[in-house]
């Protein structure tokens, strides 16, 4: 199976580069409901015209509406699904179990894609996702090869990230850009507070900023695996971005389906870290790269491509020896002992091994020997953007007789069709020849289409020049028609909408805890869940003998599927003892737990269409998420069904799989077998944090499984709104930290919500 080459398209110019460069696919938003809100996007005329360009090379048109949405907005995506489907979109990316369930009852026709953000990582994920109706699975950052693997088995499609940009956190589970700006990235507004510097153990760094990941020479690998299709990120990067990284990935995975696959060359490799690149590529989760190979802490932007050294300066002038061809409109940094110092050459091109003569501002103060790195390479922007959309190919036959309508048929591929115009006239004077009609049909500038072949069928015509123009503009217009026509995917019949009925029902409460003698006494008659933090078979035996009957168990928020087995079994093993399961990840509704079930903080619920579909699937009870506001959440309760509201705790804020203490020590291997914590070395993660430049400190707190430590980062305050929850007659959710003491408190979103 040919692998698809998935381009992204965060604007009308992107999405030319990605045709250009010959893509399989593209994925794009609309003005709203994207989790990429700062990308141009497409409003709906400019999406229905993406749609039509796409289908008429053959492409398909993947629309994200991957955000999670309020209930004030269900009637507005309801809305955009309609014309979603009005303009033929091939699939449609979701998050948000409300989209789905709407999708599901009134649209059943559209094909359903569940986005990384709905945090799909394991074989069990996927299976439910297929019984959901969802075709594809764009499966987590985080999963390995092996569970790439097992996920493929299913037989539903499964779509992983091949190049670009890496979230830390595992996707649809981060609310750090929410807690410290009220920008959610899970409403596609997300500040990046993983790119800003922190201190862990008095070092500062960007200790939560990937790599860019680049797994062009992994391809094979991934296609072995079972991947449908690669997803490159970038909806946010210039349209040259798209056309470098699609085309790399387009001949490569050409390569792959033939069996002519290569690694890419240095010149490739210099390409791809030159149109964009932070910490000089890795090749990802799936490839086994963690800890300190998959975090940078050094730099969080761009870093270019090595091109030379300061030969000498003064304080106009710098003669700098190149290791590359240098051009004209190169944006260059120099790295100086004073930082950074950024500027555009403006001279004659300059050979590899020669001098070019830069200008510099007053401001400078350079070196000889200072390093100079090549940001933009001008050269590079002019052949992206020169690089042609391909032609299609079509065979044109005219039929020019006098007494018969003219007519014109054009054929490209399956698609034929017939133009027909006036009743030709016999010529009086000069009769139409072939060699003059051919010149004009083949006249297809400003269109996609190439002549390849041409018929032309006359005798003793007179046909105007301007008459066989507009037949041929007519006729390829109805050929861009049908091929459009042929390549889009079924109309879809919408269906009317059903009722939103939730069960109503109290409920008391839950208090979340890692160790029963942390039980506080305020919680006496709520439900306790045990929260383990550690996964192994022999602590959670030990652990589970500490609580009494009837406490519940939190499931973790992500795992491999062998250790979400390994719960199942010992959950049923322990059926006797336990009074429930509370889910960490919606995938998790694929197990049979023969036991109650509750959806957990790590299934978002932010609207009553996705508590619908949870209460559908058994759920007892459903959480609220902690980014709505009083006023959302009277919404969204109203008629007291049993939705549980966040109200004391430190939310966490993200759930990594790298270990900063390892990262801290530049550890690259050992991840899954690592005995820090365990052995409570000096140099373990047990009571760290990492401290913002305001002095906000956020504890990390590890979670042990068996294949390896995932880290907690929480808030560096306490969420505290029991005193107003209590006043509306919600039931609560606690989550009792061991990081409480002395901690600042929050309302949190309780007044200001998000946008």
């Amino acid at each position: 199976m040919k692998i698809e080459t998935l381009a992204p398209a965060g604007s009308r110019d992107a999405l030319e580069r990605a045709v250009a460069a010959g893509a399989d696919a593209v994925y794009l938003g609309c003005t709203a409901f994207s989790a990429r809100a700062g990308a141009g996007n497409f409003a709906p005329d400019e999406l229905r015209d993406a749609v039509r360009l796409c289908h008429l090379h053959g492409m398909r048109v993947h629309v994200t509406v991957n955000t999670l949405v309020k209930d004030g907005e269900l009637d507005a995506v309801t809305d955009l699904l309609r014309m979603l489907c009005d303009a033929r979109a091939d699939a449609v990316l979701v998050q948000d179990l409300g989209i789905l369930r709407i999708i599901r009852k009134q649209f059943p026709g559209l094909t359903v894609h569940a986005s990384t953000q709905m945090a799909l990582h394991n074989l069990t994920g996927v299976k439910w996702a297929a019984s959901q109706g969802i075709r594809r699975v764009v499966l987590a950052r985080e999963c390995s090869l092996e569970e790439i693997r097992k996920a493929a088995s299913a037989g539903t499609e499964v779509e992983v990230f091949g190049h670009g940009a890496q979230c830390v956190s595992v996707s649809g589970q981060c609310l750090f850009s929410s807690m410290a700006g009220g920008r959610s990235g899970n409403r596609g507004r997300c500040a990046q507070p993983c790119r800003m510097q922190y201190l862990y153990r008095g070092r500062e760094g960007a200790w939560l900023s990937p790599r860019d990941v680049c797994m062009r020479d992994d391809l094979p690998a991934l296609a072995e695996a079972g991947a449908c299709s690669v997803k490159l990120e970038g909806r946010l990067k210039r349209p040259e971005y798209v056309a470098t990284v699609t085309r790399s990935y387009r001949a490569a995975l050409d390569g792959v389906a033939d069996g002519t696959f290569r690694k890419a060359d240095a010149g490739e490799k210099r390409e791809l870290l030159q149109i964009f690149q932070r910490g000089g590529f890795m090749r990802g989760r799936a490839m086994g790269v963690n800890d300190a190979g998959f975090i940078d802490p050094a730099r969080v932007n761009h870093g270019g491509v090595p091109v030379g050294r300061v030969e000498q300066a003064d304080r106009r002038f710098a003669k700098i020896r190149t290791d590359l061809p240098l051009h004209d409109g190169d944006q260059l940094r120099i790295g100086t002992a004073q930082g950074d110092y950024e500027t555009i050459y403006a001279g004659s091109e300059t050979p590899a091994g020669g001098i070019a003569n830069l200008r510099l501002r007053e401001d400078a103060r350079l070196r000889g020997g200072e390093p100079v790195v090549r940001l933009t390479d001008s050269e590079q922007l002019r052949r992206a953007m020169a690089l042609p959309p391909p032609e299609i190919s079509v065979s044109l036959s005219l039929r020019a007789v006098p007494g018969e309508p003219l007519s014109l048929t054009a054929r490209s591929g399956i698609c034929a069709v017939t133009a027909a115009g006036e009743t030709v006239q016999a010529a009086q004077k000069a009769a139409l020849t072939a060699e003059r009609a051919e010149q004009q049909l083949r006249k297809t500038g400003g269109t996609a289409f190439s002549v390849t072949r041409c018929e032309i069928q006359t005798e003793n015509a007179f046909v105007s020049a301007s008459a066989l123009n507009s037949l041929r503009r007519a006729a390829l217009e109805m050929l861009t028609d049908a091929i459009c026509g042929a390549n889009a995917p079924d109309a879809v019949r919408e269906m009317p909408p059903d009722a939103c009925a939730l069960p109503s029902g109290a409920h008391p409460g839950l208090c979340v805890v890692y160790r029963a003698d942390r039980i506080p006494k305020e919680a006496a008659g709520m439900v306790t869940a045990w929260q383990p933090e550690d996964w192994r078979p022999d602590a959670l035996d030990s652990g589970i003998a500490s609580f009494p009957d009837g406490v519940w168990l939190q499931l973790p928020t992500d795992c491999e599927e062998g250790t979400l087995q390994a719960i199942s079994a010992w959950v049923g093993a322990h059926r006797e003892k336990l009074g429930g399961v509370v889910l960490g990840s919606v995938g998790q509704l694929g197990i049979d737990w023969t036991l109650p079930m509750g959806a957990g903080i790590g299934v978002p619920v932010m609207n009553r269409r996705a508590a619908q579909l949870l209460f559908e699937a058994g759920c007892v009870f459903v959480t609220a998420s902690p980014e709505l506001n009083r006023r959302e959440l009277q919404i969204l309760t109203e008629g007291r069904p049993p939705i549980l509201i966040p109200s004391w705790g430190r939310e966490q804020l993200m759930l990594l799989h790298h270990c900063p203490a390892r990262t801290f020590l530049g550890l690259r291997s050992g991840h899954a077998a690592c005995v820090m914590c365990d052995t409570h070395a000096d140099d373990c993660l047990e009571g760290q944090d990492l401290t913002d430049r305001r002095g906000m400190r956020f504890p990390l707190k590890r979670v042990r499984l068996p294949e390896g430590c995932v880290v907690r980062l929480l808030n560096s305050a306490v969420t505290d709104i029991r005193r107003e929850v209590s006043r509306e007659g919600w039931p609560q959710l606690w989550r009792v930290e061991d990081e409480t003491a002395g901690a600042a408190v929050t309302a949190g979103h309780w007044n200001r919500g998000v946008e």
